[in-house]
């Protein structure tokens, strides 16, 4: 782990700090804001000890963190009194203390992370909003956090509808190169990921409202395992041993959106906490979509209800990208893990023996990479509909056309 950074502490040092009693990412990010803001980073001289603790050492680095500044941060006098004990000569419990090396020893493990915001890896998306999370949990490939990403939320007990739809619009943008994000809890955040892991190009994120060695719900372990064996992630800010508790999973939304060039809401309940993802991705200057639901089903009034405040309507995934090209540009292809650098390197490849019409639609579907209906593909190609109709069976046939719902698309 590096030593430190321009905030002056150390990985270790952060680890410490967030196992004291009262912290929270709150308080952590307004230190981090704090330290990282100031002119010149703190003049500090790292004293290591044979626990490989990082600690103030001089008098110039004792004035930086003081106990009055972090009562002025909003941190509880019991916190500060730790911080600082913490701070002069590494006092901790005996709990914090095994908490720390439980989480070193986890660190030390392959494809497990902490990220750190002045770390390269660290998304610049996500120190853009307002609680920025001083370090990230990561378990799998840290390279998908510089992937163009797209939020997914909704309702935990969701209807067939919104499962299928939320299910093709994940596909769709992880075959575009999008890498989706969710919760990882039941019902429509499960759809995203699926949908992403479906596709077999771009891998996806899932954001835990729990610590990483107690993922939540249980019911969904196979596909955590899913997610990183398809060079994904799950990330969370919370400590490893971190149980699910209701009021942790609000907050983890932020981090959904703040991730994300913007946010689908696929279904969602007057009263749904997706609502929440929205009004931090308006908060944080993203853009927010809408699935429309039908008028009499209760788990679409929150997406009628963001419609009318002027979220976007969903119809198609290219409503999705059209809103995002300027983001997209923005990305450095460079950057990108190899998996979205050959997306389409994985379509099933033709029988020597097809036809003319059946190779030149199914170049055209590779192009396009959305899958279209029957009416767009013979505006596309210019085939009629008998001649459409023989293509597309002999494409199905050879196993390199889906028909998913009326939609065609390349596999």
């Amino acid at each position: 782990m590096p030593t430190a950074n321009a905030t002056g502490l150390s990985s270790t040092d952060w680890l410490c700090l967030s196992f004291l009693e009262g912290i929270g990412p709150s308080r952590l990010s307004r230190l981090c804001t704090y330290l990282g803001q100031l002119n010149q980073p703190p003049s500090l001289s790292l004293k290591h000890h044979s626990d490989s603790l990082s600690l103030f050492d001089d008098s110039t680095s004792a004035d930086t963190i003081t106990y009055d500044l972090l009562i002025a941060l909003k941190w509880p006098p019991i916190t500060a009194r730790q911080a600082m004990a913490y701070l002069s000569d590494g006092s901790l419990t005996k709990e914090q203390e095994t908490k720390r090396d439980d989480t070193l020893m986890w660190l030390a493990e392959s494809h497990h992370h902490l990220v750190r915001q002045e770390d390269d890896t660290y998304p610049e998306a996500l120190k853009e909003i307002g609680v920025a999370p001083a370090f990230l949990y990561v378990k799998g490939q840290c390279d998908v956090l510089a992937l163009p990403k797209i939020g997914i939320v909704g309702a935990r007990k969701c209807t067939r509808h919104g499962r299928d739809a939320t299910f093709q619009f994940a596909e769709q943008l992880s075959s575009r190169g999008i890498c989706v994000v969710s919760g990882g809890a039941m019902g429509v955040d499960t759809a995203a990921h699926q949908g992403a892991l479906h596709s077999k190009t771009t891998p996806t994120i899932a954001v835990m409202g729990t610590g990483l060695q107690h993922v939540y719900p249980n019911h969904n372990r196979g596909l955590f395992e899913d997610i990183l064996a398809q060079g994904g992630a799950l990330i969370s800010e919370y400590p490893l041993t971190t149980s699910p508790r209701p009021h942790l999973f609000p907050p983890r939304n932020r981090i959904i959106s703040g991730l994300s060039m913007g946010v689908l809401v696929a279904e969602a309940s007057i009263k749904s906490g997706s609502l929440i993802s929205a009004s931090y991705a308006i908060q944080q200057n993203r853009e927010v979509f809408a699935m429309p639901g039908r008028l009499t089903d209760p788990q679409s009034e929150g997406c009628h209800q963001l419609l009318r405040q002027g979220a976007t309507l969903v119809r198609h995934v290219d409503d999705i990208l059209a809103e995002c090209s300027p983001s997209l540009t923005a990305y450095d292809q460079d950057k990108m893990p190899s998996a979205s650098a050959s997306l389409h390197a994985s379509y099933h490849a033709l029988p020597e023996s097809s036809s003319s019409d059946a190779k030149a639609l199914a170049i055209l579907m590779e192009k396009d990479g959305a899958p279209m209906d029957f009416d767009a593909l013979i505006r596309q190609s210019n085939l009629d509909a008998g001649i459409m109709m023989q293509v597309l069976m002999e494409l199905e046939l050879s196993g390199c056309v889906e028909n998913r719902e009326g939609l065609y698309g390349r596999i």
